[in-house]
């Protein structure tokens, strides 16, 4: 009669789950980096929005100080009290 085989104890390899605690803490490292990037660029899209609605106003404020300056009004009013008045035929040069 023979005997069934008994196959020999092996205790599981300690290199298996060194190798699998070492890549679950990579992915949570690589995960936790890529979280602290979005937030660093969430951040920054921001600071760029502030940005770019400061110079919007300003481009606004500017534009209405063009339209105030180079109104018809207020250069007729200064063409007065400077005694400016209309060129007269020999005055003006056209340059070709």
């Amino acid at each position: 009669m023979s005997r069934p085989r008994v196959s020999p104890t092996r205790r599981p390899s300690r290199a298996l789950a060194v190798a699998l605690g070492a890549a679950i803490a990579v992915v949570g490292f690589a995960s936790l980096m890529i979280r602290l990037e979005v937030i660093r660029e969430g951040y920054r899209i921001a600071q760029l929005a502030a940005a770019n609605a400061k110079l919007v106003e300003q481009n606004r404020t500017l534009r209405l100080r063009v339209a105030e300056l180079s109104s018809h009004d207020r250069l007729r009013a200064l063409a007065a009290k400077f005694n400016l008045g209309p060129a007269r035929p020999r005055q003006v040069v056209m340059i070709p």
